[in-house]
């Protein structure tokens, strides 16, 4: 899946190169502070549509997710940055539900987002990815993203 960095997830990595403290180091910051164990994990949460960067803050990805019985975002968990393509992807498979609701997810997936928190409309974007075709989802189906599937990676260019 292709996506593209959100402004948080950009400015977080341009203040780290630069040796200043960013937002996303306060979130950490104020995650382990509120006894969160493990402050630097991050979650891919589902969407309803495509998204800008224009639409990366919290509070519009919040209206835009989707919603159903055993819906919750996932976490990330990422494998070792890849020195050669200058890349990282998830490092074991990433599933949503099964979704009990006889339709599935109230609406087609279109995006997923990369985000600081579990649950609310806190924290921070990080990245997104929109999907070349929308997901349709059915009663008792779960969505699964498959090892290596999910990646971000940084261009030299």
């Amino acid at each position: 899946m292709a996506g593209f960095i959100a402004l948080s997830g950009a400015l977080a990595g341009l203040g780290y190169l630069a040796g200043q403290s960013t937002a996303l180091d306060a979130e950490w910051t104020a995650k382990a502070q509120s006894g969160d164990a493990q402050p630097r994990s991050s979650y891919l949460m589902l969407l309803g549509s495509t998204v800008t960067d224009a639409q990366t803050t919290m509070a519009t990805l919040a209206s835009l997710e989707v919603s159903g019985t055993g819906y919750a975002r996932q976490p990330i968990p990422w494998g070792a940055p890849a020195q050669a393509s200058r890349s990282v992807s998830n490092s074991v498979l990433i599933q949503f539900g099964p979704f009990a609701d006889p339709t599935g997810l109230n609406t087609s997936v279109q995006a997923a987002a990369m985000v600081t928190r579990m649950t609310s409309a806190n924290g921070l974007c990080l990245m997104v990815w929109n999907l070349a075709t929308p997901l349709a989802t059915q009663q008792n189906q779960a969505l699964q993203i498959a090892v290596g599937a999910l990646s971000m990676s940084l261009s030299t260019s």
